[in-house]
């Protein structure tokens, strides 16, 4: 491998097909087999394997169009508490190589890997090699992986040779990799940008490299000046591994189009749990909660709950919770999906102590759900979840008959 000296040492990982890899990796007589992974209620394909990639099926191709187009295609319902459990795993393996990992979405991250190379004796890429191979061996799923001097050039580059692939590009071979990359092709280019680029001369990705920065700024903004400067090198985004409190954190599920109440309130309260399960993991807590459910038109319609706290234990709620499904459904209306979101978050530590708390999580409560977190983070979200007809009681002699094993 060639021994490079790098400014800056940024990767981009990329898992291939992901959903559908995961589903190959879980069931292996699948394996080499065209699998498609159906959402928005089994309609629409969300994931193809790169078995049947090559019959012309993509993401949001409808599954009547896919079957026609590939018989032979096995159709696998989605299954997120899976995909979310192997994130994890994946997350922890290279954890293990670097602890500067920036999760930008559930199948891919950047990685910040100066300084490993006298750690590991061993040239940048082939830590990513090993990478690699460490992730094939334990999770059974393949990764692509772009290692540059920035985040733009190790984006463009993971996606250079997918599937299962290892790219390079040193600063010196800029040029010559990006002469090979369609301008369309870069992240962060769209359409419209590129129609706006096209208007102005601007047709290759060397022609857009090699423009004067000043007009790439007036046209497209900072954004663009720094992809532009991204592009010939520099890292102007650094890796990022802080956690800043998002706005809101939202859950949904897609189901077969229904009016069966006790069926909706199911999967809403899944929503629930699963929304709760990641305020905990991320020391969260919400004041905010909103019910959503979309019709079979696709119109959308909500309930509000204003809590008295910030909480992130959702059996405290369960009777409000209720009460607001109940105002929420309609009779006789088709749904196709739910919805739970929280807002208003905040980080635990940064919620003050109230003079005269409500104490509507208490310590019995709290162990619970240690203990039930536990077994969601090893086996997976919902391994453990609500029962659809409990009814919350302040305080329960036993909690644990709160909760049922999920099975779906």
């Amino acid at each position: 491998m060639l021994y490079c000296r790098y400014p800056t040492t940024i990767a981009h990982l990329d898992c291939n097909a992901f959903f559908a890899s995961v589903e190959q990796a879980y069931n292996p007589r699948l394996a080499g087999k065209p699998v498609l992974v159906a959402g928005l209620g089994g309609s629409c394909v969300i994931t193809a394997s790169y078995e049947a990639r090559k019959y012309g099926i993509k993401i949001g191709t409808p599954i009547w169009e896919a079957r026609r187009i590939c018989p032979s295609a096995i159709i696998v319902p989605s299954n997120f508490k899976r995909y979310l459990l192997y994130n994890r795993n994946l997350l922890n393996i290279i954890r293990e190589f670097t602890p500067d990992v920036e999760e930008a979405s559930i199948d891919e991250c950047y990685l910040d890997l100066r300084g490993l190379r006298k750690l590991y004796r061993k040239s940048y890429a082939d830590i990513c090699m090993d990478m690699k191979e460490t992730i094939s061996k334990r999770l059974g799923i393949t990764v692509s992986i772009g290692l540059s001097t920035s985040k733009a050039l190790a984006k463009t580059a993971s996606n250079f040779r997918k599937p299962d692939a290892l790219t390079v590009v040193h600063p010196r071979d800029i040029e010559k990799f990006l002469a090979q990359i369609p301008l369309g092709n870069i992240k962060g280019i769209g359409s419209n940008t590129l129609a706006l680029l096209n208007k102005k001369g601007i047709h290759t990705s060397l022609q857009f490299l090699h423009h004067p920065s000043s007009e790439i700024k007036s046209w497209l903004g900072k954004t663009g000046w720094q992809l532009q400067a991204e592009l010939q090198g520099q890292a102007m985004r650094q890796v990022s591994t802080t956690i800043s409190i998002p706005k809101s954190l939202a859950r949904t599920r897609s189901f077969d189009v229904t009016d069966n109440k006790q069926f909706i309130y199911e999967e809403i309260l899944k929503n629930l749990s699963l929304a709760f399960w990641h305020l905990r993991r991320q020391k969260l807590k919400t004041s905010y909660i909103t019910l959503m459910l979309r019709g079979q038109d696709y119109q959308i319609y909500d309930e509000e709950i204003k809590l008295p706290e910030e909480l992130n234990s959702e059996i405290v709620i369960l009777s409000h919770f209720r009460q607001a499904f109940e105002r929420l459904y309609r009779p006789n209306q088709l749904y196709r999906s739910s919805g739970v979101i929280t807002g208003s978050l905040e980080f635990e530590e940064f919620i003050p102590p109230r003079l005269f708390p409500k104490e509507l999580e208490t310590s019995p409560q709290l162990s619970l759900f240690t203990q039930i977190d536990q077994i969601n983070d090893k086996y997976g979200p919902y391994a453990i979840a609500l029962g659809p007809t409990i009814q919350y009681r302040h305080i329960s002699s036993d909690l644990s008959k709160l909760y049922l094993p999920f099975i779906g």
